[in-house]
C-alpha cells in the first residue's frame, strides 16, 4: 500500500513541480541559454568550411526551438520531478512515518533543501551549470564525479540528520569526500570564441546562468519538499484513522 501511495503521489507532485520548474526556466534561464547560442551559432558560421562540415556531421541530435523544445523540456522537467517526488517520498516514509509525527512546512521545506544540496548545490560547486560553449572536461568525467558527489553528500546529509551523535563525524567526511577527490577540469579558458567582446559577454552570461539556475532550482525542491510533506501528512491522517477505526 505504502508504494502505490508513493508512485501516485509522485506522478502527481513530479508533474505539477516538472511544471513548475519548466515555467521558471523558460521565463528566466532559456533566455540566457538562446542569447549564449547566438554567440555560439556565429562561431560556427565564421569557422573554415571543413571544420564546418565536421561539426556538422558529428553534432548531436536537440529539438527546435521553439514548441518542439518546450515540450521536450517540459516532459523532461516532468519526469525528474516524478523521480525526485518518489525518492523523497519513500525516504520520507522510512524515517519519518515510524515517528507518527506530522511533517511541518518547515520540515518539508528542510526536506527539499537537503535534496537541493545533494543534487544541485554541492555537485554544482566543483561542476557548475554550463552555458552552450563553454570548454569542459570529458562528459564521463563529469558524469562519474557528480554521480559520486550526490551519493556521498546524500549519505553525509543522511548521517547528519538522522544518526546518533557519536557517528555525525562519519556524516562530514562523506560531505567533503567529493572535493577531497576533487572535478575533473577542462585545461584551458573556457570559452574559445575569438572575438574579445563575444569571450567577455559569454562571461558575463555564465555567470548569470549559474546564479539563475540555482535559484530556479531552489523554488523548484521548495516546493518538491512542501508537497511531499502535504502528502505524507496525509498518509499519517489515515494511519491514524485506521488504528482508531480498525476493520
Amino acid at each position: 500500500m505504502i508504494f502505490t501511495r508513493i508512485i501516485y503521489n509522485a506522478i502527481l507532485i513530479g508533474m505539477a513541480a516538472g511544471l513548475l520548474l519548466s515555467l521558471m526556466q523558460i521565463l528566466s534561464v532559456d533566455p540566457i541559454i538562446f542569447q549564449a547560442e547566438a554567440y555560439e551559432t556565429t562561431e560556427s558560421v565564421t569557422a573554415p568550411a571543413g571544420h564546418e562540415n565536421q561539426d556538422h556531421e558529428h553534432a548531436a541530435w536537440s529539438p527546435d526551438n521553439g514548441l518542439e523544445r518546450t515540450i521536450y523540456t517540459l516532459l523532461a522537467n516532468m519526469s525528474i520531478g516524478i523521480g525526485f517526488a518518489a525518492v523523497l517520498l519513500a525516504l520520507m516514509s522510512q524515517f519519518w512515518l515510524p515517528k507518527q509525527r506530522m511533517i511541518s512546512p518547515l520540515h518539508g521545506l528542510a526536506w527539499g533543501l537537503a535534496g537541493f544540496v545533494a543534487i544541485y548545490l554541492a555537485p554544482g560547486i566543483g561542476l557548475p551549470p554550463e552555458i552552450p560553449g563553454v570548454e569542459a572536461a570529458p562528459v564521463e568525467y563529469r558524469q562519474a564525479w557528480w554521480l559520486l558527489t550526490v551519493i556521498s553528500v546524500g549519505i553525509g546529509l543522511g548521517i547528519l540528520a538522522l544518526s546518533p551523535p557519536r557517528l555525525k563525524a562519519i556524516g562530514l567526511v562523506f560531505l567533503v569526500l567529493p572535493y577531497l577527490v576533487g572535478a575533473p577540469q577542462q585545461d584551458g579558458p573556457a570559452f574559445t570564441h575569438p572575438d574579445p567582446s563575444a569571450v567577455a559577454a559569454l562571461v558575463e552570461l555564465h555567470h548569470r546562468f549559474i546564479i539563475i539556475s540555482g535559484i530556479v532550482n531552489l523554488l523548484f525542491w521548495m516546493a518538491l519538499g512542501l508537497a511531499c510533506g502535504f502528502a505524507f501528512n496525509r498518509w499519517l491522517k489515515a494511519v491514524e484513522m485506521t488504528n482508531e477505526h480498525p476493520a
